[in-house]
């Protein structure tokens, strides 16, 4: 019995290390996913799928446990169609942008569940061709931007899933998103 209490005691400490507090410090990472975007009609027949890869370079600060701030390069793929047939319409539309966020955390052992709000500042790019020449258009914007993930961490390392909405409603785009898996390394 008295091993078996010893035992017990070992298992308790062990875990209480690794479930430790937040990592409260600077970290950096990088995530990828699939992005989306929903199209206005007259773009939406122009596109095979709204759908791309999309990435996003990660920067941020944890300063105490239940509280951050977070920025990141955010690119929302590629969308295109090609038509086969000559004079055809020829259509791409690329999308990417930079985003500030402040970052609520709830903190269970060594999960985080989180929940954050801000601003992208957006560029979108498209292209037409056919039909009598090339055509470009380029937008840039600032609007509001959501997300809620969760991230399990193993002492400066974590895995994240988040889900992210940038709230844009300007000619082609309309609230593009990006559900995504990542990693971030905590390192001052």
């Amino acid at each position: 019995m008295k091993k078996f209490g010893m035992t017990a005691c070992a298992m308790v400490g062990f875990i209480a290390g690794i479930a430790q507090a937040a990592d409260n410090r600077i970290y950096a990472g990088i995530s990828l996913g699939n992005a989306k975007t929903d199209l206005e009609s007259g773009h939406a027949a122009l596109v095979d799928n709204n759908k791309d890869t999309g990435w996003k370079l990660i920067a941020g600060i944890r300063p105490v446990d239940w509280l951050g701030a977070e920025v990141s390069y955010v690119d929302l793929g590629t969308l295109r169609q090609q038509r086969p047939i000559p004079d055809a319409t020829d259509y791409k539309l690329e999308q990417s942008g930079f985003d500030a966020f402040g970052v609520a955390y709830i903190d269970i052992a060594m999960v985080d569940l989180f929940a954050k709000a801000g601003v992208v500042r957006w560029k979108a790019e498209s292209s037409f061709s056919g039909f009598g020449g090339p055509v470009h258009e380029t937008e840039h914007g600032t609007d509001f931007a959501w997300g809620v993930g969760a991230q399990l961490r193993w002492g400066s390392l974590a895995a994240r899933l988040e889900f992210e909405r940038f709230e844009i409603d300007e000619t082609p785009q309309a609230n593009p998103q990006l559900l995504s898996v990542g990693l971030t390394w905590t390192f001052l």
